[in-house]
């Protein structure tokens, strides 16, 4: 007897197969195969087991069917028979490859897959950093106001806030920020979905109820795995024992959560004792956070009530100094402010100041001085940006200023990157945390990363208006993407109508593909709104354009005669042809401009204009030193991004150019059109820069190239003028 089922050579493979009943294994062990993955499925559902379970037991099973037919093949004519070698062998390999495939798979999955949320980072961004947090985490939901007087509604959500300010300054635990918890606000979402959707552990949501001078608070914290409760209790107290009250919940949340405070800092603390003054502070932030014109002005009154109820009340001084920055007529992209810029950046500063000057531990108060430098003393404010984040590391709202500062003033997008990342941890529902995000990313040359990152914020804040004029102008930059630039940009001048600067750029963009009447349109409303300042460019441009060279430079001279130093101004004057006389004036104004230029090891906003200044001055020596000094310097940088730092644009084209270097030139103009940046056939055709090239076949190939790119948007436009949810779906793709 062999240890082999005895063959037969006239048996046909589909035979051998029946008798030795492989057929039949592998038909009965799909079946149970199937049963079993029904029942997996069930208990998953049931005790809310992770996805990854159901996912590597159909992985694991799968891998069990080669190994069920390889046992049936030896042993299902007869079972009797020995172990073989090769069998032996054949299951091994089918053992390591199955274990080896749900290792793997299991590895990539991670264990905190269940509860990211949809809207988060991919992996390597802030997903990473979520998944490296093992506090234990909690998220404040807004407190139910149970009073007769819908007008205690701040009061609810300003005691559910104080809560998770205090909570989140308890170093071993991790509290979700404001805007996001909020965002279930007048929601009835399970708290298993929120705790998903936060990636939180607990939630604490309560209610309150004020009646006279008396206030019930209930609260109860509930693990999100299970809906069950943690902690629950009722608190009848006189409304004066609010800090009281405030401090005894905190407290019992974090022994509920089984936070070890020894060595650490528990509960803080609001910063006040005094009852009117917590009132006043809990109307004002009410008030800022509807950012509206009114209720900005509200926000201001309320807070400067706090702080002279309480001059030592450093977070009501510096939420006075954000109610003072959005008090600016000329803040943001949509404005809300009422007061002259020069008044609202006083009087931000100084209660800044003061709130350093009574809290210097308080980490939101360096932020706000921060803030209040970023014009003034930009190096001051990175080093106040610093602190901050050293004393509040979990304050989303610090980050997101640390964030800027390394961005805007320090120029380190990578780390921007980082801490804009963690901020988002901590305030996944944020969409204003996706927009510095998606800056970040733009500035560090990561332009699909960056559009990844506003179409979230679109989707998570439809009316928030940055996000779709920010898209609008990059994608005004990209070849053929004008008519998704219009799109945009029409939305968000529906969001935010009175904006004369999304109205200028529109117009723009409505001149590029020819719709005169639309573009005349936008004129006349920004004449209508007084926008000086933008009408002034668009007949500079128009002169420019039209070949008008004298109305172009008189324009231009107009605008640098208001302000000498603006680096727009001096670029413009540099591409307009001109007699050796004119080139020479430009380049004197210029270097008044910034006279260490020609030494700088980087050529900062105005390089390339100098460098094609001295060329047409009569020093094309220098422009070549000046062009391979600087030359490393962009080639470091993207073709395109709507942070100017992060990308070259034509910088090194128009410098190359100058130079000289005209083969050079030529590879850069087709390298810059293969990486997206749409330079502007029109801007070829006039700029003086481009003089010793633009007969060139290379240069009208790719002139031909844009013009046509453009055509064909612009009838898509026409086809369809108005944005829709593919647009946005298409972002980053």
């Amino acid at each position: 007897m062999t240890d082999a089922p005895t063959e037969r050579d006239e048996e046909g493979g589909w035979a051998k197969l029946r008798r030795r009943k492989v057929v039949q294994w592998g038909i009965a062990y799909a079946a149970g195969a199937w049963v079993l993955l029904q029942v997996v499925g069930f208990l998953a559902d049931a005790f809310h087991w992770p996805d990854a379970t159901k996912q590597l037991a159909t992985i694991a099973l799968a891998f069990g069917l080669p190994v069920a037919l390889v046992l049936a093949w030896y042993h299902g004519d007869r079972g009797h028979q020995r172990l073989t070698g090769a069998e032996l062998a054949v299951l091994t390999l089918l053992l390591l490859l199955g274990g080896g495939a749900v290792w793997l798979y299991g590895h990539r999955t991670g264990p905190s897959d269940a509860t990211l949320s949809p809207a988060t980072p991919t992996p390597g961004t802030a997903a990473t950093a979520t998944a490296a947090d093992t506090r234990p985490s909690v998220a404040v939901l807004p407190f139910v106001n149970l009073s007769s007087d819908p007008a205690n509604e701040y009061l609810a959500d300003g005691i559910a806030d104080t809560l998770l300010t205090m909570l989140s300054q308890v170093s071993d635990l991790k509290v979700i920020a404001r805007t996001s918890s909020f965002s279930f606000k007048g929601k009835n979402e399970d708290v298993r979905t929120i705790g998903r959707l936060l990636g939180v552990g607990a939630v604490l949501e309560g209610s309150v109820q004020r009646a006279n001078d008396r206030l019930r608070i209930t609260t109860q914290l509930i693990n999100t795995s299970d809906g069950a409760h943690l902690w629950a209790e009722t608190y009848d107290r006189p409304a004066d024992d609010i800090f009281k009250v405030q401090d005894e919940i905190a407290v019992r949340v974090t022994q509920a959560l089984a936070v070890a405070l020894a060595g650490t800092h528990g509960p803080g603390s609001i910063g006040t004792t005094n009852v009117a003054a917590y009132d006043a502070y809990l109307r004002g932030r009410a008030r800022i956070a509807e950012r509206q014109s009114r209720t900005i002005a509200e926000a201001v009154a309320n807070l400067e009530k706090a702080v002279a109820l309480d001059p030592s009340f450093g977070r009501a001084w510096a939420e006075l100094s954000e109610a003072y920055r959005l008090s600016s007529r000329n803040v943001g992209s949509k404005t809300i402010g009422n007061l002259p810029p020069e008044q609202a950046a006083a009087q931000q500063d100084r209660a800044a100041r003061r709130a350093v000057e009574v809290a210097p531990d308080l980490g939101l108060a360096h932020a706000a001085l921060s803030v209040a430098l970023m014009d003034s003393a930009p190096s001051d404010a990175s080093l106040a940006s610093a602190r901050a984040v050293s004393l509040s590391p979990d304050d989303p709202d610090v980050l997101a200023n640390r964030a800027f500062v390394l961005r805007a003033i320090e120029h380190k997008p990578d780390e921007a990157v980082e801490i804009a990342e963690r901020a988002i941890t901590l305030d996944p529902r944020n969409a204003r945390r996706r927009v510095s995000l998606g800056m970040a990313l733009d500035q560090a040359g990561e332009l699909k990363g960056a559009l990844n990152q506003y179409r979230e914020a679109m989707r998570m804040e439809p009316g928030f208006v940055r996000p779709y004029s920010i898209v609008g102008d990059t994608l005004g930059m990209l070849v053929g993407r004008v008519d998704g630039a219009a799109r945009f940009l029409r939305h968000a001048e529906a969001l935010d109508p009175s904006s004369a600067d999304i109205k200028y750029v529109l117009a723009t963009v409505y001149g590029t593909m020819g719709e005169t009447r639309l573009r005349e349109e936008k004129l006349r409303e920004l004449r209508e709104l007084g926008a000086r300042h933008v009408l002034q460019w668009d007949d500079v441009g128009e002169a420019y354009y039209e070949g008008s060279w004298e109305e172009a430079r008189a324009g231009v001279l107009k605008h640098l005669a208001q302000d000498p130093d603006d680096d727009s101004s001096l670029s413009l004057l540099s591409a307009v042809p001109g007699s050796r006389a004119q080139t020479e004036q430009a380049l004197q104004m210029l270097l008044a401009a910034d006279p260490e230029l020609p030494k700088a090891l980087e050529p900062g906003d105005s390089g390339a204009a100098l460098i094609c200044l001295l060329s047409r001055a009569g020093d094309p020596e220098q422009a070549q030193v000046l062009t391979r000094r600087w030359e490393p310097y962009w080639r470091k940088l993207h073709a395109v991004g709507w942070i100017a730092e992060g990308a070259r644009y034509d910088d090194l084209l128009r410098s190359l150019a100058c130079a000289g270097r005209n083969e050079h030139a030529l590879t850069e103009l087709e390298a810059l059109v293969q990486e997206g940046l749409d330079i502007g056939w029109r801007d070829l055709a006039v700029d003086a820069a481009y003089e010793a090239i633009r007969n060139d076949p290379r240069f009208r190939a790719v002139s031909n190239k844009l013009k046509a790119a453009e055509t064909e948007a612009a009838a898509r436009f026409r086809a369809r003028p108005d944005l829709n949810d593919a647009d946005i779906d298409s972002l980053g793709s």
